[in-house]
């Protein structure tokens, strides 16, 4: 993860052991994991059950993106999200309620019908897009967290896009 998106209402997040320690001189706080059980702790995550997800592409606009960023209307339909907000200037976006954001919805598969439902209460024709299968070995880290997660997770990139189409 290159720090290009911000993960948003992941509830007991695990800390990352990457950062400030150890120090140069190998000092690291007492209550700070050694290796051996940072790495058991990966192994764990790792051996934990992943979810079967699905996902589909929306592109959703600004007047809405607050209710489907909502964690509560997240956990309420069963869904997580990954966005990216387009620029105004792109050619799929406008200024201010005509903002678009390009979102991978993903779900599991016997809540399809909420999740479809969820988003035509925001004028998003989910079901128009393509479904595709989330691959359980992923090489995607956010998809990952989403395949592991407990709860419902959206990421949103701290960067504005542009769509290019093809004319």
């Amino acid at each position: 993860a290159d720090g290009a998106v911000v993960a948003v209402g992941l509830r007991g997040a695990m800390w990352a052991a990457e950062g400030i320690y150890p120090t140069a001189d190998g000092w690291v706080p007492p209550a700070w994991p050694s290796n051996e059980e940072i790495l058991e702790q990966e192994d764990l995550e790792k051996a934990k059950l992943k979810r079967s997800l699905v996902k589909r592409l929306a592109i959703v606009k600004g007047k809405h993106i607050e209710t489907l960023l909502s964690i509560d209307y997240m956990s309420r339909w069963k869904f997580s999200l990954m966005v990216w907000p387009l620029k105004e200037s792109s050619k799929l976006s406008g200024r201010g309620d005509n903002r678009s954001y390009v979102c991978w919805v993903f779900y599991e598969q016997q809540d399809e019908q909420s999740v479809i439902r969820a988003f035509n209460n925001v004028e998003v024709r989910l079901k128009e897009s393509e479904r595709e299968v989330v691959d359980p070995d992923t090489s995607i880290k956010n998809e990952e967290l989403i395949l592991r997660a407990k709860d419902q997770i959206c990421f949103f990139s701290k960067y504005e896009w542009d769509a290019l189409t093809a004319d």
